[in-house]
């Protein structure tokens, strides 16, 4: 997909950045439409991107340390060895994403959709998942060492 078909993002400069080397720490990327784009180990550690519309991404061995993931859409995205740590994914939709072996230490996923997310082997050590839809998630072999859950959403 072009760059100019790629949705209105806060910044677009930072989205022709991004798709061009794949490298943007601390971005401004807030609304950006990257659906089904290949960003197979991005540099996005701090970047800003609240709200984007992240559908079908490669995300592989991507660097999303401290990002801001709030209110993003992740479905059927792969994230796999991603580095999620520190993370704001509050109201993010992950559904039916493939989050095996990624690191989301610390991360803040309150009230995020992870309905039938692959998290085989994710680490959520220390991470806020309170109000987190776990529905059919698969958290086989998880670090969940002080990680916050709603009482009653326990897996």
């Amino acid at each position: 997909m072009g760059i100019a078909s790629r949705a209105a993002a806060e910044n677009p400069a930072h989205v022709r950045q991004l798709l061009q080397t794949r490298q943007c720490p601390n971005c401004d990327l807030r609304g950006a439409n990257l659906m089904d784009t290949n960003l197979f180990k991005a540099n996005l550690a701090g970047a800003n991107l609240e709200g984007a519309y992240l559908a079908g991404v490669n995300l592989f061995g991507a660097n999303l340390q401290n990002a801001n993931l709030s209110r993003a859409s992740f479905y059927l995205a792969i994230l796999v060895n991603a580095d999620l740590s520190g993370a704001q994914l509050v109201g993010t939709r992950l559904t039916l994403s493939n989050l095996v072996n990624a690191n989301l230490a610390g991360a803040n996923l309150e009230n995020a959709v992870l309905k039938g997310a692959n998290m085989i082997d994710v680490n959520l050590s220390g991470a806020n998942l309170k109000g987190a839809d776990l529905d059919r998630a698969n958290l086989s072999g998880a670090n969940l060492s002080q990680t916050l859950f709603d009482e009653s959403r326990q897996p």
